[in-house]
């Protein structure tokens, strides 16, 4: 068996085993005592001998940190060198430079034919509104700035 499977089988068990531990464990004591409510036990202060659950949760909580700290650690070595893109995208995109010439050979367009080629109008009045719509809407955010601005300083002031 790989050792990776092995940690992975440990994590999960250890995992379930600390959520099992601390759900069954009784509550330390009243919340109430944390803000002033008197009572005996304090909350994070000495909690006295550690019963068999504690212990026992502690050590899953360590078994489990250190599983995972191993894994982290195994994956980064085991992963180092690859990238995100499959090896063959990468030999298809090798490949790709020397059908590109004469991709572009095939495609290339005479001055005649770009000469035929349609004018495509441009209308100066709806190009001078376009940019008159955003002047005003710069000038509006201006002043919404300023009107912020003024409210925010009045509130400070008051």
């Amino acid at each position: 068996m790989d050792i990776i499977i092995i940690l992975l089988i440990v994590n999960v068990i250890t995992a379930v085993s600390v959520i099992g531990l601390t759900l069954i464990q009784q509550p330390k004591g009243d919340m109430g005592s944390a803000f002033g409510g008197g009572g005996s036990q304090s909350m994070f202060g000495s909690r006295g001998s550690a019963n068999f659950l504690t212990k026992s949760t502690s050590w899953m909580c360590f078994l489990f940190f250190a599983s995972s700290l191993m894994l982290a650690y195994l994956y980064a070595q085991n992963s180092s060198g690859d990238g995100v893109v499959d090896q063959s995208v990468i030999e298809e995109l090798s490949e790709a430079p020397s059908e590109i010439p004469s991709i572009v050979e095939s495609i290339e367009a005479t001055d005649t034919q770009v000469d035929g080629l349609p004018e495509i109008p441009v209308d100066s009045n709806a190009t001078e509104a376009a940019s008159d719509a955003v002047e005003s809407l710069e000038n509006a955010a201006g002043d919404a700035i300023e009107d912020a601005n003024t409210v925010v300083d009045e509130a400070v002031n008051q």
